[in-house]
């Protein structure tokens, strides 16, 4: 159970400052964790790394805005906290497929992650 509260605290965090630079040590750091312990136990609960979690996070947020926002594509880059629009563009076209242009013309929002929750069975199965 201490490891759910974990999980827990560490999406809190992640979601609470998806537009900073964040990445495993950061996290680590402001839950007071060891990296490696972090790591360990996210990778295995979460099925991903922290890194892959928080990108996939941070895209989501920033296609929503692609399509439901008129903000321009570097200010959409910038809150998603990447350092420029080529950098938001590359890893945009690398998980969706098509540039933020091509996707805020399509209007045709899908998360690549949403935030992930632990079902009620899982942690009540998890006390043992």
């Amino acid at each position: 159970m201490k490891k759910v509260k974990l999980i827990m605290d560490t999406i809190d965090y992640i979601e609470a400052h998806l537009s900073e630079k964040m990445n495993l040590a950061v996290v680590a750091h402001a839950l007071h964790y060891s990296k490696y312990y972090l790591h360990r136990v996210f990778s295995q609960t979460v099925g991903m790394t922290i890194h892959d979690y928080v990108q996939r996070r941070k895209l989501t947020e920033a296609a929503k805005m692609l399509v439901f926002s008129d903000k321009s594509i570097l200010e959409i880059a910038l809150v998603a906290g990447y350092e420029s629009q080529q950098a938001f563009t590359t890893i945009f076209k690398a998980m969706y497929k098509k540039s933020p242009l091509q996707y805020r013309e399509e209007k045709d929002y899908y998360p690549l992650q949403l935030r992930f929750q632990f079902n009620h069975e899982w942690t009540q199965t998890s006390k043992q």
